[in-house]
């Protein structure tokens, strides 16, 4: 039986948000200019509720291998050297090695090299790119 394709399968979230906290107030503009625009992101402060009391390993990692269409993952020296920000890369990478297609969509802060995230895929410089251009294109997927 055929695996119902991205745009057929039902998704809670169109976009997950993998940032550490140092990188909050630019994710934090991003998550609202996707808001403004109809698109559903999984952005932790939005989620305070659903968090509240889940085991947050499984709870992430379900998250960002099934819960979104794709996963925006805001890689920066702290993005490289957080727990939880590994965490969730790892399980977005089962997700997108699992389905050999894009789902990780990195935007770079800086050039931190991040294991798995080969340095051939095509990335958003947010050094030159502002909140709402990246929800824009974000969107746009």
């Amino acid at each position: 039986m055929a695996h119902p394709s991205r745009k057929d399968r039902e998704f809670s979230y169109d976009v997950s948000l993998s940032f550490a906290g140092e990188d909050r107030v630019y994710v934090q503009k991003v998550a609202k200019h996707l808001e403004a625009m109809g698109v559903r992101p999984f952005y932790d402060e939005h989620e305070r509720v659903a968090l509240w009391g889940k085991d947050l390993y499984a709870y992430l990692d379900d998250i960002y291998r099934n819960a979104a269409r794709y996963c925006v993952v805001f890689v920066s020296s702290s993005y490289a050297s957080r727990l939880w920000t590994n965490h969730e890369r790892r399980s977005a990478q089962a997700r997108a090695f699992s389905e050999n297609r894009e789902y990780l969509l990195p935007a770079r802060f800086d050039d931190t090299e991040i294991p798995g995230l080969q340095p051939t895929v095509g990335y958003v410089d947010l050094r030159v790119t502002k909140p709402h251009k990246l929800a824009e294109m974000i969107a746009e997927n």
